[in-house]
């Protein structure tokens, strides 16, 4: 039986274990393993992308396998019935809006409107920035570095709650260090001939890649600076005042935003599906 979610509905959970429908937290595992089809009204998107892992990659388990695989390769621990068990009545509200917010990221992705599914992205990262923080620190065995983190971040001169989010991680204790160093691709190279306008634009705004290439339009950047690539073309796009000296980003200059949107999703969602996740992971490890 589907179930719904303000008017979207994730189908093809297929027999999931007993009270599994009122778990967001496994409705969310299920949805970024990829192993579930989203749907509204006409619109049916196949989520077969499994986010677990860094480079993402297409998913080829059973729901059941890879149900059982994330709770061990995250540390989770126990049994499925176990999970849901716990969270059946924790932190419903906050994993209900994300689950939804990917939902509709999918949808939107799936109609070809990657610049509307872009500010699904933009409304996640919000949304967990404040709250990730809370959630480990709360989850901890061990207050005192837990604590010290927390108040290096605190006294810290921080512009708002992405700024927090981004020197929290840095910290490399909620996601592996290594992990943050993880590069991926980004390809701008595109059948209209726009990779060359997409390539320059995107390196004109944000300066952190760890590699670019002119000749084939990619770039390289590093997990952890994901955030701030967000943050960056989500301000200079849709803000467009002219003579505020920000280098806002022009439609000349990006003839189709769906297109480039397009391009830069999927890394992105990379990002906030793993970093979605391991706040569950962190929360409900034995």
């Amino acid at each position: 039986m589907p179930v719904q979610i303000s008017g979207t509905a994730l189908e093809g959970l297929g027999n999931i274990p007993k009270n599994a429908e009122h778990s967001y937290q496994y409705l969310l595992i299920r949805l970024l393993l990829g192993t579930v089809t989203v749907s509204r009204g006409g619109t049916r998107s196949k989520q077969a992308i499994d986010y677990s892992s860094l480079p993402a990659t297409v998913q080829t388990k059973n729901p059941a396998i890879a149900v059982r695989d994330f709770l061990t390769s995250y540390s989770v621990g126990g049994s499925v019935n176990r999970l849901i068990r716990l969270t059946c009545a924790d932190n419903r509200e906050f994993y209900r809006e994300i689950l939804s917010e990917f939902m509709n990221f999918y949808i939107q992705t799936k109609r070809g409107s990657s610049t509307v599914a872009f500010v699904f992205l933009y409304r996640i990262l919000e949304r967990i920035s404040y709250s990730v923080p809370l959630l480990y620190a709360s989850t901890q065995r061990e207050f005192r570095g837990t604590f010290n983190d927390l108040k290096s971040i605190l006294n810290a001169e921080i512009e708002g709650e992405l700024s927090m989010f981004k020197k929290f991680l840095g910290k490399g204790r909620f996601i592996d260090p290594l992990k943050l160093q993880v590069a991926q691709k980004i390809s701008f190279s595109t059948v209209g001939g726009y990779g060359g306008n997409y390539y320059d634009l995107t390196c004109d705004r944000f300066d952190k890649f760890v590699s670019k290439d002119r000749a084939s339009h990619e770039v390289e950047i590093r997990f952890s600076e994901i955030p701030e690539f967000l943050i960056t073309i989500r301000n200079r796009f849709f803000h467009s005042r002219t003579g505020d000296g920000k280098k806002n980003i022009t439609t000349i200059e990006m003839p189709d935003s769906d297109e480039y949107f397009g391009k830069i999703n999927p890394v992105i969602a990379s990002f906030l599906a793993i970093v979605t996740l391991q706040t569950v992971a962190a929360k409900y490890h034995i």
